[in-house]
């Protein structure tokens, strides 16, 4: 998260990529099983498969890149790893260090442990994690966990697919739910439920997102991106729908901390192609960041109702590849930044460029060292990265690095949390096939550290 300020600045003050995992919802649960009305072994309509295959195709290819802020002990928790959403744009430039082949060992089995599809840091104390379909929560850092899933559960006659949880604090949090339905001609059909606590997952109280312009295929719901202000003050967003052949979101706003929604607005008529990752500094100035459109960021200043291409300086040489977004980071109330992965056929830079405009134009700021992707920022000069044997720490600004080694992480991490300089969350995704192409197997752990990232030890929410 941010750092702490004092009074209600409606500032961004935490990641948001990590509660509201468009990718591993869709991969885990979303595309290996049958949907609500759907018997199995059914026939599916040919939309469905269409989508269900894109989104499978892009959740693999894409890099999980993630730019999260620092959680503080006043402030709020990060909204689950998305995937990364690709632009046209440009080539990787000879600043920064190119991602280069590694040698890999001969493949060993997973470690053991429970697969952690969501989680959250909220201070160094609190946070969340979703396994096994339900909702846990910690009060000393991950030794142990209590049980808060909502009634109904997640893959239940009565819930039938977890779209986003999210935590600002230790006590206030969301949960969004697609709602079972049995045919197309269900009230319940394209019907998102919202879960809220006020007391740590204890009690939930439950209303309904308006009716979407986009999303209302209920085969084929959208992640529903949480990204709150403060306890009471938020959005919820519902990115694209590709397979009816319209590309834009639906976008809703709450100021009584859930209870009541805004009506849909949506980012344009579906064809200005104003989809992707969305990250609000206040109640009206917010980005959404790989669009298919401009520069891959669009920028609204009226609180979502019109939107517009933000400036993005390119690097010198950088015509022809593709542009993969991190989550955008708010500071403040202008102030911001965004890791951005310049990808061609030689390789992927990783740059982090910075908004003074509350995302009206980015410029370059710094450029990640070789093999790190993912950085927590605790604050506009101290940043955090890791790369999975070992961590490197920027004092100002990504102008100079000190890189250490790391022990227990099993890989790169694909999202990282830092509480502060000590205490973090790393998220790694692990896949490995014993034999050719079968004896396949993977998961997400959860590792924890106290020492600033010199050792990590694997979190258990189960």
């Amino acid at each position: 998260m941010t750092l702490a300020t004092e009074g209600v600045d409606y500032r961004r003050n935490r990641p948001k990529s990590h509660h509201n995992p468009v990718g591993q919802l869709t991969r885990e649960s979303g595309l290996h099983r049958n949907h609500p009305g759907e018997a199995p072994g059914s026939a599916v309509p040919a939309a469905v498969i269409a989508r269900r295959e894109h989104m499978k195709r892009r959740t693999v290819a894409l890099a999980s890149i993630v730019l999260v802020v620092a959680a503080c002990a006043n402030a709020a928790a990060p909204s689950t790893p998305a995937p990364m959403v690709s632009t046209p744009g440009a080539a990787p430039t000879t600043a920064g260090s190119a991602s280069a082949p590694s040698t890999s060992p001969w493949p060993t089995q997973i470690p053991a442990g429970p697969d952690v599809s969501l989680a959250g840091l909220t201070d160094p104390a609190h946070g969340w994690a979703v396994s096994g379909q339900r909702l846990q929560v910690t009060a000393d850092g991950g030794s142990t966990w209590r049980d808060v899933t909502p009634p109904g559960g997640f893959a239940t006659a009565d819930a039938d697919r977890l779209l986003g949880v999210d935590f600002v604090d230790a006590q206030h949090g969301w949960v969004a739910i697609s709602e079972a339905f049995t045919s197309g001609s269900d009230a319940s059909y394209g019907r998102v439920d919202i879960w809220r606590t006020t007391d740590g997952g204890r009690t939930w109280a439950k209303t309904q997102l308006p009716r979407a312009r986009f999303a209302v295929f209920g085969e084929i719901m959208p992640a529903v991106q949480f990204d709150f202000l403060d306890a009471t003050h938020g959005f919820a967003f519902q990115s694209g729908n590709e397979a009816k052949g319209k590309n834009d979101s639906d976008l809703f706003w709450t100021a009584d901390g859930g209870a009541t929604w805004s009506a849909d607005r949506p980012t344009g008529d579906g064809s200005q192609a104003n989809e992707g990752m969305i990250g609000f500094s206040t109640p009206t100035d917010g980005v959404i960041v790989g669009t298919m459109r401009g520069n891959g960021i669009a920028v609204t200043h009226d609180g979502g109702r019109t939107w517009n291409d933000a400036a993005l300086a390119m690097p010198s040489g950088a015509s022809g590849a593709q542009l993969l977004f991190g989550q955008p980071v708010h500071l403040d109330g202008r102030s911001g930044l965004v890791i951005v992965d310049f990808q061609a056929d030689s390789g992927s830079v990783f740059h982090v460029y910075r908004t003074p405009d509350a995302g009206s134009s980015w410029t370059l700021a710094a450029s990640l060292p070789s093999g790190v992707s993912t950085v927590a920022v605790l604050d506009a000069q101290r940043w955090i990265g890791a790369d999975g044997a070992g961590m490197a720490v920027t004092l100002d600004g990504g102008g100079s690095w000190v890189r250490s080694s790391a022990v227990g992480l099993p890989g790169a991490p694909e999202l990282l949390q830092m509480a502060d300089s000590q205490r973090g969350w790393a998220h790694v995704r692990m896949n490995v096939c014993l034999d050719v192409k079968s004896n396949c197997s993977s998961r997400t752990g959860l590792y924890a550290t106290v020492d600033g990232g010199s050792t990590w030890t694997q979190l258990r929410p189960e």
